[in-house]
């Protein structure tokens, strides 16, 4: 199981490393071809607003994963161990609850919703339901991301729980 979930962190990782890159190029290439070629790019503008629904949403489970998500724990810093432990668990089970409940279940809502019948961008003619996709599969990830972090919680062995950017800089 650690390697099939480092490996789907690992994968993670590349996906937003290759949507920023693509954001940034969408971006640059709306701003030069504006101002430069006094010709703007209808396409570059819907992609970018494509991709970066993309990227929070799948970002958002990166930063879940690595902690890196914005917490305030001025409350549970001071409580007993044991006490820390359940706050973490309850908070890891409401991550659960809102990812199937909205993201999953929401999101492919969503998805057949924009599929029947079709609805289309405008701009690059690209089934939405392609699009709103990202809702269901950050929902599952998130799921699957939560489970880990409540078991891991609760076992003896925190290597579950070993998040890519520490994986990264231990390799190193």
């Amino acid at each position: 199981m650690n390697k099939f979930v480092a490996k789907l962190d690992y994968l993670i990782e590349k996906l937003l490393i290759l949507l920023m890159l693509s954001i940034v190029l969408m971006v640059s290439w709306q701003v030069l071809s504006r101002y430069l070629l006094h010709s703007p790019s209808s396409v570059s503008e819907e992609v970018a607003r494509f991709l970066l629904i993309w990227i929070s949403l799948i970002g958002a489970v990166y930063c879940y994963r690595t902690k890196a998500h914005l917490g305030l724990d001025i409350i549970t810093n001071k409580l007993a161990a044991q006490q820390q432990k359940i706050a973490a668990t309850f908070s890891h089970v409401m991550v659960f609850l809102f990812s199937v409940l909205v993201l999953v279940i929401g999101g492919i809502r969503l998805v057949i919703l924009a599929f029947e019948p079709i609805q289309r961008s405008p701009a690059l003619d690209v089934p939405m339901g392609y699009i709103y996709c990202v809702l269901p599969l950050s929902g599952l990830l998130l799921c699957l991301y939560a489970t880990i972090a409540c078991l891991s919680e609760y076992s003896a062995t925190p290597s579950a729980e070993v998040s890519p950017l520490t994986a990264n800089a231990e390799a190193k």
